[in-house]
C-alpha cells in the first residue's frame, strides 16, 4: 500500500477464510485451501440424521476443541480498533468467533459459529466451552441432555435471518466497504457486495492473492494482518 487511503464512516467490513489464516486455520479456496485440493466435501444438511450425525461431530470436533483456544490476529484487533472513531460494522462469512473475542461489538456472522452448538430437541443454544461429549462422541444439551449440532450453517441450509437483515441494513448505508480474505465466491453472503447492494463509493480489497471482482476496488494486496495495520495507523 503506497498511499494513505481514507476511511469514512460508516464502514463494514466483510470477512472471509484468508482473516483468520494467521491464527492457524486454513482458507477454503485459496492456494493450499481446504476444499482446492482435496476430495474432502463441505458438511451438508443431509449429516443432521440419527445415522450421520456422529461423522459430522468427528469432522467438527477438533476445530471446534482447537477454536477455543485461538486468539484473534492483528487484523481483527485491528478491525476493533475502528470503533474507536469510526461506527463500523462486521459482516463476516467465518464460524470462529474471532471478531467478537477481538472486542467488535456490532457482528453479523452470517455462516454461524462455533463457539456454540444448539439443540436439536428444544433449540437451546449453548456455549461449546465446557461442554458434556455423549458416549456416541456427540455433545450433549446442557438443558435436557439431547443430542446437539454444531451452530453453523451447512450447505444446503438458508443463512439466518435476523444476521441477513442486519447484515443488508449495514451495507445499504455504508460509506467504506473494506473486504478482507474473501474470495467473494460463496452465495449469498457474496451478493452482498455487489454495487447494487452495497453502493460505497470507497471499496477496499484486502487479499494477497485473490484479485478485486470488479475495477471499482481498490486492491491492498497483502496479508490481513499487515493491510490493516496500515489502515489503522493512516
Amino acid at each position: 500500500m503506497s498511499e494513505a487511503v481514507a476511511i469514512a464512516g460508516p464502514v463494514v467490513f466483510f470477512t472471509g477464510a484468508g482473516m483468520s489464516v494467521s491464527a492457524g486455520l486454513p482458507t477454503y479456496r485459496g492456494a493450499g485451501g481446504l476444499y482446492t485440493n482435496s476430495d474432502l466435501e463441505p458438511p451438508h444438511a443431509g449429516d443432521i440424521t440419527i445415522e450421520r450425525l456422529p461423522g459430522l461431530w468427528q469432522r467438527f470436533r477438533g476445530r471446534l476443541e482447537a477454536g477455543v483456544e485461538l486468539e484473534p490476529t492483528p487484523a481483527h484487533r485491528a478491525i476493533a480498533a475502528f470503533e474507536s472513531s469510526l461506527e463500523v460494522a462486521v459482516v463476516t462469512q467465518n464460524v470462529d468467533g474471532l471478531h467478537r473475542r477481538a472486542g467488535s461489538s456490532r457482528v453479523m456472522e452470517l455462516h454461524g459459529t462455533l463457539a456454540e452448538v444448539r439443540c436439536l430437541d428444544a433449540g437451546h443454544i449453548s456455549p461449546v466451552r465446557g461442554i458434556q461429549w455423549g458416549p456416541d462422541g456427540v455433545p450433549l444439551c446442557p438443558e435436557c441432555k439431547a443430542w446437539t449440532r454444531p451452530a453453523v450453517v451447512l450447505f444446503g441450509e438458508t443463512l439466518p435471518p435476523d444476521a441477513w437483515r442486519d447484515a443488508t441494513r449495514a451495507m445499504s448505508t455504508a460509506r467504506t466497504l473494506v473486504a478482507v480474505g474473501t474470495s467473494a465466491e460463496v452465495y449469498p453472503a457474496a451478493g452482498l457486495i455487489a454495487s447494487g447492494v452495497c453502493p460505497a463509493e470507497t471499496r477496499l480489497w484486502v487479499n494477497p492473492e485473490t484479485e478485486p471482482p470488479s475495477g471499482d476496488w481498490t486492491w491492498l494486496q497483502g496479508p490481513a494482518d499487515d493491510m490493516l495495520a496500515r489502515l489503522v495507523a493512516g
